[in-house]
C-alpha cells in the first residue's frame, strides 16, 4: 500500500527546499527520519544550488524524492515544485517546512489529529520558537492590521493549552489539506519569497475555513537563514534583497487583499513606512540596500500579485 492510499494515518507530504544550505538541509532531514508520525514522504526541492549542495543531498538520501529545479525560484517556485507533485500523487496534506528548523520526534502528530478531528480549519501550524537559544517566541500566530495593512507576528505565548485562531499562518512551518490548495491555488509566484504566506492565509479564509495555531506541537526556527549573513557585513546582516522584497510585496499584498480593508489609510501608511526605509539607509549610507528599497517601492506600484510572474532578485543577492 503506498502512503497516499494509507487511511488509517492520513497521507502528508513534506515538502523542504534547499538553496545553498547544505548544513540545515541535512539536519532537516536527519530531524525528518525519526518523526513519529507513521504515513509521509519527504519531497527535496533543489532550487537551483550553485555549491553542489543538490547533488550531495540527492546522493546521500536516494530513498527521498529530489525535485531539481534549473534556478532559484524563490520561496514561492520551490515550494510550490513540491505542492504541484504532492497534488499529482494524491497526498492527503502538504507540509511546508523550512530547512532551517528544529524539531522533535512527535511534533508533527498533532498537527495532523487536529485536521483529522477538525473539519472546519483549513491549515494548522506549531508553536514557533527562535533557534538562537533565547527561548523567545518566533510566531505565535499572525495579525492584520486593516488599517494599515500591517502585518505582525505574536511574540509570547497565548494559550499552550488548546489550539486557537490565527489571522494569517507563517510558510515556515504551514501544514494545509490538499484539498484546500485544489479551492485556492498554490502560492503566488509573484511574490518570491515574503508576504506569499499571509496572502495564501488570506485566500484560505475567504473559502470559508479557518486557520490555528496547534501549541501541543512546537518548532525551533533559524530565523532569516538563506537571507541573513551569520557575520555583520559593511550593510548589516540582512540582504539587499530582502529588503527589496519586503518593500515590494508589502503593496502587492494591498492589491491582493482590498475586501474590508481601509485602503485610503493602508496605502499611504505602507508609502509612508517604505519611505522612512529609503531615508535610513540614506543617512547610514548603506547605497546597496538604498537601491534595493527603491527598487522595491517601483516595483511594488506596478506588480501585481497575480502576474504569475517572478522579479529576478539576482543582482540584490
Amino acid at each position: 500500500m503506498s502512503l497516499a492510499e494509507n487511511s488509517v494515518f492520513p497521507s502528508v507530504a513534506l515538502v523542504v527546499v534547499n538553496w545553498n544550505t547544505y548544513g540545515y538541509t541535512k539536519s532537516c532531514l536527519d530531524q525528518a527520519a525519526k518523526l513519529t508520525y507513521p504515513n509521509f514522504e519527504v519531497l527535496l526541492v533543489d532550487n537551483g544550488s550553485t555549491d553542489g549542495s543538490g547533488q550531495r543531498l540527492n546522493a546521500e538520501y536516494p530513498h527521498i524524492t529530489f525535485l531539481p529545479n534549473k534556478r532559484n525560484m524563490g520561496f514561492t517556485g520551490g515550494n510550490n515544485r513540491g505542492i504541484e507533485v504532492a497534488l499529482d500523487r494524491g497526498f492527503r496534506y502538504v507540509f511546508l517546512l523550512n530547512n532551517d528548523t528544529y524539531f522533535d520526534a512527535g511534533f508533527l502528530d498533532p498537527l495532523v489529529a487536529y485536521l483529522e478531528a477538525n473539519p472546519s480549519t483549513g491549515a494548522v501550524q506549531p508553536l514557533i520558537y527562535e533557534a538562537n537559544g533565547s527561548k523567545g517566541v518566533w510566531h505565535a500566530g499572525g495579525m492584520f492590521n486593516r488599517l494599515t495593512g500591517k502585518t505582525t507576528s505574536i511574540k509570547r505565548t497565548v494559550n499552550l493549552q488548546v489550539p486557537y485562531a490565527s489571522s494569517w499562518l507563517t510558510g515556515c512551518a504551514f501544514l494545509v489539506r490538499a484539498g484546500v490548495i485544489r479551492q485556492v491555488g498554490t502560492l503566488r509566484h509573484a511574490y518570491f519569497a515574503y508576504f506569499e504566506d499571509v496572502d495564501w492565509s488570506f485566500r484560505i479564509t475567504k473559502v470559508g475555513f479557518d486557520l490555528k495555531i496547534v501549541p501541543q506541537a512546537v518548532l525551533h526556527h533559524e530565523v532569516s537563514a538563506s537571507t541573513k549573513s551569520k557575520t555583520k557585513q559593511k550593510e548589516g546582516f540582512l540582504s539587499p534583497a530582502a529588503h527589496y522584497l519586503n518593500v515590494r510585496n508589502q503593496f502587492l499584498l494591498l492589491k491582493a487583499e482590498p475586501i474590508g480593508m481601509v485602503k485610503a489609510m493602508a496605502w499611504p501608511y505602507q508609502l509612508a513606512k517604505a519611505l522612512a526605509v529609503l531615508g535610513y539607509f540614506v543617512v547610514r549610507l548603506r547605497l546597496k540596500k538604498l537601491r534595493a528599497a527603491a527598487a522595491g517601492l517601483r516595483d511594488g506600484m506596478k506588480d501585481h500579485p497575480e502576474s504569475g510572474i517572478s522579479p529576478d532578485i539576482s543582482c540584490y543577492l
